[in-house]
Formats: structure tokens, sequence, C-alpha cells
């Protein structure tokens, strides 16, 4: 097999044509792997605030519950059942109060009168 200048050129082009595609190959690569890393990048931050959005969507759901809890019909009349008796025994010692208060006339004998008795 002979080995002309034309063989020879081609196998230079080829070889050249090769290179630059192993060229091209590693550019692309490259660049790929830095949008990898920034698309990396951004699913981590939208990871992060999805996590601040469910940890929030769970802190409301909790309150809710606990508003709700102390909204519910249930509660609020046993709520209002034991304000109602705290406020007929309020009432009541009010009353108890200024029948003693009648009672004693708010007068004190005075501690010389009471030695003076005896």
């Amino acid at each position: 097999m002979e080995m002309d200048t034309e063989f020879l050129f081609q196998i230079g082009a080829v070889i050249a044509s090769l290179s630059g595609a192993w060229a091209l190959v590693r550019s692309q690569v490259t660049t790929l792997k830095a949008n990898q890393a920034e698309i990396k990048t951004y699913v981590d931050e939208l990871n992060r605030e999805l996590d601040t959005a469910e940890n929030t969507v769970s802190v409301l759901r909790s309150q809710i519950k606990v508003l709700s809890d102390i909204l519910s019909p249930g509660n609020l009349e046993e709520q209002n059942k034991w304000r109602g008796g705290v406020s007929e025994r309020l009432k009541k010692t009010e009353y108890e109060i200024l029948a003693l208060q009648k009672m004693h006339n708010g007068r004190h004998p005075a501690v010389e009168e009471i030695k003076m008795k005896k």
C-alpha cells in the first residue's frame, strides 16, 4: 500500500477533524457541567423554600386547630357555664359582704373602751 501525499493529507484531515471534535466535546462537557451545577443550586434553593413553606403551613394548621378547639361550640358552652357560675358566686359574695357591713356598722370600739368595761 502506497502512501502518497493525498492519502497522508486525508489522514491529517481526519486527525485534525477528530481533534477538533474532541475539543468541541470537551467544551460542551464543561458547559454542561456548569449548567448542571447551576441547576443543582437552583433546585437546592427551591427545596429550601419548599421546606420553609411546608413548615409555615404546618404551623398555621396547628394554630387553626388550637383556635378551632377554643371556639368549638362545646368548649364555648362549658366556658360560658363556668363564667355564669363565677358571676353568680360573685353576686352572692357581694350580697353577703353587704349584709356583714350592715351588721357590723363599720365601727370598732377603741381598746381603752373595752378595758374600761371590764
